[in-house]
């Protein structure tokens, strides 16, 4: 497994990852749209991504595993002034389960240290996600806010939890 930022090279394998996992992923969040299904749309989202890492204000990196993403990580909402991010995580259907998410969210939490000496993290989970609350509860995070009916997502109202994780 190679940990990387995401670059222009994983153009194909993104654009697979993200086709192959569509449905997966729309039953745990909202939809990102038709529009951002295409090759196109696919560039234009890691230029995206990489002019925002330029600027110091995101991170974006894939997890690949023999060629394939098997599972995409970022930083987001880089705040110098307060030391705080956001993180969130997406992994692969077929490959749930097996330490891809925590793998990733160690890695975040690395490289928010490292790169951008960020003191505080928080994530944003949606009730229907209670894997990934563990998998955030196992590297240090706690619950900080719970809001009721955060969403509908598929005719159902779900809960969202947000979870902050300090340095030392």
């Amino acid at each position: 497994m190679i940990f990387e930022a995401l670059s222009v090279k994983h153009l194909e394998s993104l654009f697979r990852f993200e086709s192959n996992n569509r449905a997966w992923f729309e039953t745990q969040i909202s939809s990102r749209g038709d529009d951002f299904y295409s090759e196109h749309a696919i560039r234009g989202h890691i230029q995206d991504s990489i002019v925002d890492a330029q600027l110091g204000n995101s991170y974006s990196a894939v997890l690949v595993e023999n060629g394939e993403i098997s599972a995409r990580a970022n930083i987001r909402n880089i705040c110098d002034k307060s030391s705080s991010a956001s993180v969130g995580y997406r992994v692969a259907y077929n490959k749930i389960g097996q330490g891809r998410a925590s793998y990733c969210l160690a890695e975040l939490i690395r490289q928010a240290h490292a790169s951008y000496e960020i003191q505080e993290l928080t994530a944003q989970v949606l009730s229907n996600n209670p894997a990934s609350i563990s998998v955030l509860k196992k590297q240090g995070f706690k619950e900080i806010d719970f809001v009721e009916n955060f969403i509908e997502l598929n005719g159902e109202k779900l809960a969202c939890a947000t979870l902050s994780r300090r340095s030392n």
